[in-house]
């Protein structure tokens, strides 16, 4: 019977490495809010887990891209979790700047392309499959998100939860999440550090906000940040998934959206391109036929070591 361990463990291995290497596509999308009463094409980045049920939809942090600081590594762990995930552009201000005063000054029509851009990228993954979704934004993402969670909604995919990094209880209406949490009745992940000054100083009125309305569960989580390093971007906490970051946000998603497929979904080695972005595929069919093919040898194998044992 000693002989059947180390089978046993490699048969356990490879099973391991089919179910890692199944998120396997990979796409770089062009999308256009204009259907949804936006001003016209905007960018993500997908990650396409194959008949994944559940979707996120990010936004990133302010003046910079898809896959910048906490979303980038939100979206890479989501996914090996086995959501798609998408993380799309943020709407710019008619003046072309990033800095907030622009975002202050341009606000309506910037939140009217906020819930444009969420929806039109909810629509695109509820043609791939997606039936359920997370929203999720980091810093000036996550304003955007919570009040796309708040006042977007019109009639895509219901919406499990919200999660956000870096939220900031201040500025006007409806940029302030104290603002828009308290018509966020979905449970909320609001995960921050302990020296960002901002995200810190204004979590009680988070708490409040969303306590005062209809929702019944808003998990605060804060994190110790590391000396000298950025403590509003989790420098340090992030990066795999067995950072605090990473562990506390899919901790929560499993409890709220837990990782699910599709029934009766095929898996495609490659996504079709229903958009004008690129689509990539690392072969996640193909690793399950390396699996099957590996499996049909090892138990014959095992079979024999327990006869003779």
């Amino acid at each position: 019977m000693r002989q059947i361990a180390p089978l046993f463990s490699c048969f356990v291995a490879l099973s391991v490495l089919l179910v890692t290497s199944l998120p396997s596509h990979a796409a770089n999308i062009s999308l256009s809010s204009t259907d949804e009463g936006g001003s016209g094409t905007f960018s993500g980045e997908l990650l396409e887990s194959s008949c994944a049920k559940t979707g996120v939809v990010m936004f990133h942090g302010r003046g910079s891209t898809p896959t910048g600081p906490v979303v980038e590594e939100l979206r890479t762990s989501l996914n090996r979790a086995g959501y798609t995930t998408l993380s799309i552009d943020n709407p710019i201000p008619v003046s072309g700047t990033t800095d907030f005063p622009s975002y202050v000054a341009d606000v309506d029509s910037v939140f009217t392309e906020t819930y444009a851009r969420m929806r039109t990228a909810i629509n695109h993954l509820q043609t791939l499959g997606v039936e359920d979704i997370v929203v999720a934004g980091f810093s000036l993402g996550s304003r955007l998100a919570t009040a796309h969670v708040a006042r977007g909604q019109v009639d895509e995919l219901p919406i499990l939860g919200l999660i956000g990094v870096g939220m900031y209880g201040n500025s006007i209406d409806p940029l302030n999440v104290a603002e828009t949490l308290d018509e966020v009745s979905v449970p909320v992940i609001d995960i921050y550090g302990d020296n960002d000054t901002s995200a810190a100083g204004t979590a009680a009125a988070r708490l409040v906000a969303y306590n005062s309305g209809t929702g019944l569960d808003f998990t605060q989580t804060v994190l110790t940040c590391l000396v000298g390093l950025n403590c509003h971007q989790l420098e340090g906490l992030k990066g795999d998934d067995t950072m605090p970051l990473e562990v506390n946000v899919n901790a929560w998603m499993q409890a709220v959206a837990p990782a699910s497929v599709v029934p009766n979904c095929p898996s495609p080695d490659v996504t079709p391109d229903t958009t004008s972005g690129t689509t990539t595929s690392s072969g996640g069919s193909s690793a399950l036929n390396i699996y099957l093919m590996l499996m049909f040898l090892l138990l014959p194998l095992l079979r024999v070591v327990k006869a003779r044992g």
